[in-house]
């Protein structure tokens, strides 16, 4: 846009030149830019009259830039919206938004009278009480609300000292608690505040709990460690960090959707666990932590029939007492689970765990893999399920659209071997072999048994071992025949075997009868025919060429027999 012409601008000041000097009696001449000048004596007279002329055109000409982008600003789009969609944006832009941030509702009131009116008299937008708000401006969330359902957001351990206003915001939600539909608190341990009176109020409408205390160095007061929940409809999530119920036998933990219960002072006893599990069949989200009752006896199986969670997704239970542990997976089927870890305290446990879960539990544990009854998928659409063993933790992985999934467990040392044992034997017992895929990074697991592939055998399609003592148990295996304890024929040890891949490292002294002399029996054994090598896909095998000369020294007839071979020196990596 071009600026106007100094014509225009000349005819328009002379305008008001002459209007000034009508009203001063005064005698400025204005005939062209830049302008005459009066005479001294009405000079200071004429200065401050056209000061004050500017300062009204400048308010008027802003006023009229106002008026009309306002007139343009109402042509915009968003001005065309209907009210009731114009609050579902509000509405969005709050959900992911606090009173407390830089950029927040009450700012948006502050754009134009349409925003102001459509914010402030829209109860939906003014649902949420936070510890980080004024008092003031809690109270007016409380008046703005109506009668709507609201929620806390409460934290208070940040403070150094707890501010009175605390207790008022506190002694608000208190007043107000039969509206309450959420409430998230994290408070001290100890606390000044009775964080306990509000959580034993009257909550006819709460649907989610969630509570954590933290210790706070120095702090003072009561010990929040259980309350009292006040009857009601069932809540929908429930999740306590460091504290618990007097009673878990409230008819509010029903039809739950999450349950998070760690480091409860007393935990419920494992039949109390399963009715709540029992009556929560459309349970997504299981998470227990750090679970030790005193006096737990060993877990004994209901005659009944297993409680069934058909969706469930994440499953985690860490820290727990072998009772749980076992009654969880005996007694709960879980289908549809796709994050799982287990982390169970087995130390010091009376009998052995893991082998009633294997015994008691063989069809939970089928369809927490994700198996089911069946064993694996059809033909046409295989799932590999990949296995690793490290020397704390069983990791188990399926990948696929809708039947995705990762299990950990993190066991002792010799339990991941028992643990690795058990699988394989529960993938022998299924009408129908899975694929799997096994991966074995450490030896410490099998310092006191040997790998035994035999469990393994109908269902191995690849295996990778890291350690010279398993490559040796496992080369002496895959070079004998065993019967087929499913269809009474005989066959090679693992006979749909693919991929191998032999790392000798963990510092083991070559024996070359083990090593060497044992790889060269196995290939003349196995795969002398053309037609079973043909089967392999993948054969590699890792070690320092110094260390082992006896593989080194045969690796021309190991290459010729097997084309697809790959022999690796690790020094040369």
């Amino acid at each position: 846009m071009k600026p106007p012409q100094k014509k225009a601008v000349a005819e328009a000041l002379s305008i008001l030149i002459g209007s000034v000097n009508k009203e001063m009696d005064s005698q400025f001449v204005f005939q062209e830019i830049p302008a005459a000048i009066a005479s001294l004596s009405s000079l200071p007279d004429n200065v401050e009259a056209l000061a004050l002329v500017k300062s009204c055109i400048n308010n008027e000409l802003d006023m009229l830039i106002s008026s009309m982008q306002h007139r343009r600003n109402l042509a915009a789009p968003i001005h065309k919206l209907p009210i009731e969609v114009l609050v579902m944006i509000f509405a969005h832009f709050t959900a992911s938004s606090s009173l407390s941030d830089d950029y927040n509702l009450l700012d948006l009131t502050t754009v134009n009278k349409l925003w102001y009116d459509a914010i402030v008299h829209s109860p939906q937008l003014w649902t949420v009480l936070e510890s980080d708000f004024p008092l003031k401006i809690n109270k007016l969330v409380v008046q703005r609300s109506k009668n709507l359902p609201i929620s806390l957001i409460w934290d208070n351990t940040g403070y150094e000292s707890e501010q009175p206003e605390l207790a008022g915001i506190l002694e608000l939600a208190v007043q107000n608690s039969v509206r309450l539909k959420s409430i998230e608190m994290t408070v001290p341990k100890p606390s000044e505040l009775n964080a306990k009176g509000l959580l034993e109020s009257s909550m006819p409408h709460l649907e989610k709990l969630q509570v954590k205390t933290v210790w706070v160095p120095y702090s003072e007061g009561v010990l929040l460690e259980e309350f009292e929940l006040m009857d009601g409809p069932p809540l929908r999530e429930v999740s306590l960090d460091g504290m618990g119920l007097s009673s878990w036998s409230s008819p509010r933990l029903s039809g739950l959707v999450a349950l998070d219960l760690t480091k409860p002072r007393q935990p419920p006893s494992v039949e109390q666990l399963l009715a709540i599990l029992s009556n929560s069949t459309q349970l997504e989200r299981l998470k227990l932590r750090q679970w030790y009752r005193s006096g737990t006896s060993p877990w004994k199986p209901l005659s009944d029939r297993p409680i069934t969670l058909p969706y469930l997704k994440d499953f985690d239970v860490q820290y727990i007492d072998p009772p749980y542990f076992v009654a969880l997976l005996t007694s709960v089927y879980t289908p549809s689970t796709r994050s799982v870890t287990i982390n169970p305290n087995l130390r010091d446990s009376d009998g052995n765990p893991l082998e009633e879960v294997f015994a008691l539990g063989a069809d939970q544990l089928t369809a927490l893999l994700g198996l089911a009854n069946s064993g694996s998928q059809s033909p046409s659409t295989p799932m590999p399920i990949n296995i690793s063993v490290d020397t704390f933790e069983l990791q188990i992985e399926r990948s696929g659209n809708n039947e995705a999934r990762k299990i950990s467990i993190r066991l002792g040392e010799e339990q991941c071997a028992q643990a690795a044992s058990l699988l394989g034997q529960l993938f022998l017992a299924l009408p129908h072999s899975p694929e799997v895929e096994l991966s074995i990074d450490t030896a410490a697991s099998w310092r006191f048994e040997a790998l035994d592939l035999l469990p393994w055998s109908r269902s191995l399609r690849k295996l990778s071992v890291h350690c010279a003592v398993i490559c040796r148990a496992v080369v002496k295996q895959l070079a004998q025949r065993t019967v087929d304890p499913t269809e009474g024929v005989t066959a090679w040890v693992c006979p749909n075997l693919a991929s191998i891949d032999l790392c000798y490292l963990h510092s083991a002294a070559e024996v070359a009868e083990l090593d060497g002399v044992a790889l060269e029996t196995l290939v003349r054994a196995r795969w002398s025919d053309a037609g079973a090598v043909d089967q392999l896909l993948e054969f590699t095998i890792r070690f320092e060429a110094e260390e082992y000369p006896s593989i080194w020294s045969r690796a021309a007839f190991l290459k010729e027999a097997i084309p697809c071979l790959s022999l690796v020196d690790t020094e040369m990596e």
